[in-house]
């Protein structure tokens, strides 16, 4: 997709768009999220289906063709703000495991700082960090490694519909008695109980949208290492013949059995508002079927201090994640031909192992450091000559891009999802096919040999970054948010 800060009308600073939710981008006509027919055969993606689940989007129907009349009343109202408020952030893991995790840690901290009262939810969890809130905690989960077949399948049972997380979320509220009650990835581990919860006491709740997780079991949208939609307006049952979780027939029938589920109590169109960090996630989310009654586009902040640029850049980095969607293999096969060319990881994940051996099979010089803290990651910004983004999936809105935006370090990145939308279709970076290794390689070579095509681009980058990604800008919109929903 374009990117909507270029279009007419569109919003030089960061700020928040509510998508209006009866059109999808892209489709000449209107269609709505919780009224299309296909929805009353969306369970199992069949020709008909029981008057039970018929009701129950009938009544999602209704509810949301409230809330959207409230949406656009309050578009039309402009900016409200607030001074405080109590906010129970929730997400899975309290220590930064990946781009969700770090976004839910810092807005935790930024929230503080600005004077709100703020309390967490999460899973226990050997790495979390320490908060006075975790007595309430959901008791850990081993979902890898050598498990039993009785564990294994207790845990793949636990996956789908967790209800002590949601009765441990609810003594926390007790205590708490929060105002707003804020999700970020919750599917898996605390599982949509904690959602379900927060409904039946009447808070108000916000979900911030990090993947696909809403309309896809297997999370992004991808199959056989490709980008696949089949189960679009809820035909989950792909996700099994597909064996698109992780290859694994018991944890996609788990997977999909939880969307199925997820799907019958209409827990989804019960979210008061949902935020996608950007337009395409958004967009994408609608179209494949999420009954969303309110969907505000707020691209993520730049929440790290950037360092400044070394004036000996070398290298190519890469930052994030370490499993089969971002793509990994591909940068270092592509680098493996530049043998002079050092490449850096930074983070780890499944696909660890497997990358070392590749890169010692082809002789590749590349260096794995696990994840670092920030301002280590700052630091290798400030010295790499361009940061690589080979995923092969949906990116979102990766803060890693953001940090090497607004550090001016050239960025080059397949060209699906929201990466296209970040760098503004290539006027911000350098854009390839997504899954060609061989464009991946042409690109790194011309970028690389000629470092002053880059500069312009890593200068409206850094402009971009600073003007439509500022931490105060988001907040205080999010502010906004939180405000319209009291």
């Amino acid at each position: 997709m374009g990117d909507y800060n270029d279009r007419e009308g569109g919003h030089d600073e960061c700020s928040s768009v509510t998508v209006p939710v009866d059109t999808l981008p892209g489709r000449a006509e209107p269609c709505s999220v919780t009224t299309r027919p296909s929805h009353c055969r969306s369970l199992f993606g069949i020709a008909s289906f029981p008057d039970l689940v018929r009701s129950v989007y009938r009544r999602q129907s209704q509810r949301t063709e409230r809330h959207r009349g409230v949406s656009r009343l309050l578009g039309r109202l402009g900016p409200v703000t607030i001074r405080y408020v109590k906010v129970l952030l929730a997400s899975s893991f309290h220590y930064p495991r990946g781009g969700d995790s770090i976004q839910f840690l810092a807005m935790a901290r930024a929230l503080t700082e600005r004077g709100h009262e703020v309390a967490v939810f999460a899973m226990h969890h050997p790495d979390n960090l320490p908060s006075p809130w975790s007595k309430h905690w959901s008791p850990y989960m081993e979902y890898e490694g050598g498990l039993s077949n009785a564990a294994r399948l207790t845990a793949l049972w636990r996956s789908s519909y967790y209800p002590e997380a949601g009765r441990r979320l609810t003594a926390l509220v007790n205590e708490f008695r929060p105002d707003i009650v804020h999700f970020h990835s919750v599917h898996h581990h605390l599982t949509v109980s904690v959602v379900d919860a927060i409904v039946r006491a009447g808070i108000p709740t916000v979900w911030t949208l990090h993947d696909y997780r809403t309309v896809c079991p297997a999370t992004a949208l991808l199959r056989s290492n490709r980008t696949c939609e089949l189960c679009r307006s809820g035909a989950f049952w792909h996700c099994v013949a597909g064996r698109c979780k992780r290859g694994s027939l018991q944890r996609s029938i788990a997977a999909a059995g939880e969307s199925y589920l997820t799907r019958l109590r209409g827990t989804l169109g019960r979210v008061t508002c949902y935020i996608s960090p950007s337009r395409f996630l958004a967009g994408k989310s609608l179209e494949m079927g999420l009954p969303a009654a309110r969907m505000e586009v707020l691209p993520n902040p730049i929440s790290h201090r950037v360092s400044a640029p070394s004036n000996a850049r070398r290298g190519v980095l890469y930052v994030g994640r370490l499993s089969a969607e971002k793509g990994v293999d591909l940068l270092i096969r592509a680098c493996s031909e530049e043998g002079h060319v050092p490449l850096r990881i930074i983070g780890d994940g499944p696909s660890r192992p497997t990358l070392e051996r590749l890169a010692m099979s082809l002789g590749r010089a590349t260096t794995f450091n696990g994840w670092t803290d920030s301002s280590t990651v700052a630091v290798s910004m400030s010295e790499g000559a361009l940061l690589c983004v080979p995923s092969i999936w949906y990116e979102n809105c990766p803060g890693v891009v953001l940090e090497a935006m607004a550090s001016g370090l050239p960025v080059v990145a397949s060209d699906l999802g929201g990466l296209s939308e970040l760098l503004a279709g290539g006027r911000c970076g350098l854009l390839f096919p997504a899954g060609d290794g061989d464009a991946l390689r042409e690109t790194l070579r011309m970028a690389l040999a000629s470092p002053g095509v880059l500069k312009p681009l890593a200068d409206r980058a850094r402009h971009r970054a600073m003007t439509r990604h500022g931490e105060k800008q988001f907040y205080s919109q999010l502010e906004r948010i939180y405000a319209s929903l009291m």
